[in-house]
């Protein structure tokens, strides 16, 4: 007997990218953008490799679902996805015209009625706000072969790292066993001695399975969440399956939950370094940021992450630091020896990275005002007159 393998139509498939998280661990980096919108390396921000991977993989219509200070993110949007991409339809839906959204599924279940008009056989949900490339048609392919109510891509993870994601177990059919969010232990999986299942926040449903799910639970669940409430809602049930990020062009999968000072900074690092791998097969396209970084001579900077648009004066010194877009730095500025002197005025991430941004700047001003000490340096004014570019060493981490 035959057996006819069922191909998925591209135009039968939706993509709903949720873009609308703050990113609270990144303090003031999304005091006044979405996490998505933060910027990667000169050119891109992080949802740039979300909607890439829905471009490459042939998908023809996406929902980018938007919440916090979105206007930055709305403009990209528009400027280097919706303009841009005829192959690729993109919707932005934000959560002042149709939430507020509560939770991750609240948000797809606040939208049902839009969804509805496309109307698609299966929907992947995505997070906009990780560092990876993936082809999303294998992931849907095996979701429609298992016959699965909900797959979900997975990645290996050291298991010290485990409590930072959701977790997985899984059979020899790839079954998802158990599913529990954060845990203290995890899990170690077989075939990677050492590494755990860590949910990538990637979800293919077929439509009608989940829109059921989403209407039996939206009013009695609060702050609706699918890696709390639907997935494992799917698992018990036994129509859960997982799915393996393969890496690409025979390299490790590429994937970066940015969700920490440190692990941003170590991003921006290994982009300036050219120590991150990225598949020239599979495109990230990007435009240079309007807000260029303004730069004084004779500066020294080692292991410094300068977001554009910030402003950095004449013979500044850090190190082991982010620069955040609003951030104006005044000549002679010294960061150790302002920590040193004033304590931790900024936010320090566990790995000693230093957060310096303008709101920490103006603690810094009451600290001084405080302490009655009078700047003897050049006044900040004079940045804008710096002539760009200008030459700073940047030194990588060793």
């Amino acid at each position: 007997m035959e057996f006819t393998k069922v191909v998925p139509s591209p135009s039968g498939v939706l993509s709903i990218v949720l873009a609308g998280g703050k990113g609270s661990r990144l303090h003031d980096l999304t005091d006044c953008e979405a996490k998505p919108a933060i910027p990667i390396g000169p050119n891109l921000r992080l949802i740039d490799f979300t909607l890439a991977n829905v471009v490459n993989s042939g998908l023809r219509k996406a929902m980018v679902l938007t919440q916090h200070a979105p206007a930055t993110l709305h403009d990209h949007l528009e400027r280097s996805w919706q303009s841009n991409h005829a192959s690729c339809t993109f919707t932005v839906l934000d959560g002042s015209d149709h939430g507020p959204f509560a939770g991750t599924a609240h948000a797809v279940a606040s939208v049902m009625d839009r969804i509805d008009r496309e109307p698609p056989e299966h929907v992947v949900v995505l997070a906009g706000d990780h560092l990876y490339q993936m082809d999303y048609r294998p992931l849907v392919q095996r979701h429609v072969d298992q016959a699965a109510s909900v797959t979900v891509g997975v990645v290996h993870v050291p298991v010290s790292q485990a409590s930072e994601f959701g977790i997985l177990a899984v059979n020899t059919s790839d079954r998802i066993t158990a599913f529990v969010e954060k845990p203290r232990i995890a899990p170690a999986v077989r075939d990677r001695p050492g590494h755990a299942l860590a949910s990538m926040g990637i979800y293919v449903f077929k439509w009608d399975v989940l829109r059921a799910l989403l209407q039996a639970m939206v009013t009695t669940v609060p702050d609706l969440d699918f890696g709390k409430h639907i997935v494992p809602h799917l698992v018990a049930a036994g129509t859960a399956f997982a799915y393996a990020l393969p890496g690409r062009g025979g390299e490790e999968p590429l994937w970066q939950d940015l969700g920490t000072l440190d692990a941003y900074h170590a991003v921006q690092m290994r982009l300036a370094a050219g120590g991150l791998v990225l598949d020239p097969a599979w495109p990230v396209a990007g435009r240079a940021d309007d807000r260029p970084i303004g730069a004084g001579g004779g500066s020294l900077l080692r292991n410094v992450a300068v977001l554009p648009g910030a402003r950095i004066g004449r013979w500044v010194s850090m190190s082991n630091a982010i620069v955040t877009a609003d951030a104006l730095v005044p000549d002679g500025f010294n960061l150790d020896e302002t920590i040193a002197e004033f304590g931790d005025w900024c936010i320090v991430s566990p790995g000693g990275i230093r957060l310096v941004s303008a709101r920490a700047l103006r603690h810094l001003a009451v600290l001084r005002h405080k302490r009655r000490i009078l700047p003897e340096r050049p006044s900040i004014r004079g940045i804008g007159e710096i002539p760009a570019p200008a030459i700073i060493p940047v030194i990588p981490a060793a």
